[in-house]
């Protein structure tokens, strides 16, 4: 039985964006809508489908959902300004919601930020009051010395047994004696950022969200970070900040970070289905207290959306 409905669309300023909405079909339709975005360059599926997998499980919850390709990556256009990238992409999400609140009437959302990803989901959050709901999923990192170490020492230990270790470590070892296979390395494509302006970044924006109440999912992986005893992710935040202590943090060793066992994606999805959950029901009550026009809604011009097909349902959409 299929119990959501997905509508393939085009919309920003160029209906140049891609992305695809997913409704329940019989479900109650909860006034909270999640955005899943790219991790990384990759396609806005996500890795083994997981934005796919996740949006028709939150649909048979009543939580509708976008998926979409930000500007230059996946299905969609490259963007007409000159923005930024990550100011390009707070503009993509702003339009995703634009289009779902024209669309559904719906006003209030969540990021679901993998990798990556949970560093823009972090800037729509603070650019935007639509915002109620954040998850990075192995995002922001900042583990101590002993995290660090042991970490190395874990690694290492799997290097016999690693066919993935040993591989990179032979690629890294080949490109730093040939020169034709050094100069064949990929080239840099993200800015580098130093920790001491990752970690302020990070303080200030985290900060601004906790003053907003915005529920906020630390979700963190065994094969990123291996062990973790007390927040270790966090490092001195953990202990420092009043806001560490304000939002959720969870540590799950047995997936990982590419979700590639079913295992792994099932624990992902059931986790991330009971906190959307929760946000939505308290999104819910916010609605129902909220003056009426009070929607946080981004004072940028952007156009509406075009459907690219009638409505699909199944397997056809991806």
């Amino acid at each position: 039985m299929i119990d959501y409905k997905e509508t393939p669309v085009l919309f920003g300023p160029d209906r140049s964006l891609v992305g695809i909405i997913t409704t329940p079909d019989a479900e109650p339709m909860a006034p909270v809508a999640c955005l899943m975005l790219n991790m990384g360059a990759n396609h806005r599926i996500g890795p083994r489908r997981i934005n796919v997998k996740l949006a028709r499980r939150m649909a048979e919850r009543g939580i509708s959902s976008i998926r979409l390709d930000l500007a230059g990556l996946g299905d969609s256009g490259t963007a007409s300004g000159s923005e930024h990238f990550m100011t390009q992409a707070v503009h993509d999400l702003q339009a995703a919601m634009n289009l779902v609140e024209t669309m559904l009437g719906i006003r209030r959302f969540i990021v679901i930020g993998l990798c990556s990803g949970a560093t823009n989901g972090l800037s729509v959050a603070v650019a935007d009051a639509r915002v109620i709901g954040l998850l990075m999923f192995d995002g922001y990192a900042f583990p101590g010395r002993r995290s660090r170490f042991e970490r190395s020492v874990r690694r290492a230990l799997a290097v016999p047994t690693n066919p993935a270790v040993i591989g990179k470590a032979v690629r890294w070892l080949h490109r730093k004696i040939s020169s034709s296979a050094s100069a064949a390395a990929a080239p840099q494509i993200f800015e580098p950022t130093s920790p001491e302006v990752t970690a302020a970044t990070f303080r200030r924006s985290m900060t601004q969200v906790a003053e907003r109440n915005v529920a906020v999912l630390f979700l963190y992986t065994g094969t990123m970070h291996v062990t973790d005893r007390n927040r270790d992710q966090l490092g001195d935040f953990a202990r420092e900040e009043p806001f560490a202590r304000q939002f959720e943090y969870r540590f799950i060793a047995d997936i990982d970070h590419s979700l590639t066992s079913m295992a792994s994606q099932q624990t992902f999805m059931e986790v991330v289905c009971d906190w959307a959950s929760r946000v939505a029901q308290g999104g819910m009550q916010q609605a129902v207290l909220a003056p009426a026009g009070k929607t946080g809604r981004s004072s940028s011009s952007l156009a509406g959306p075009r459907s690219l097909s009638p409505r699909v349902q199944g397997d056809t959409v991806f």
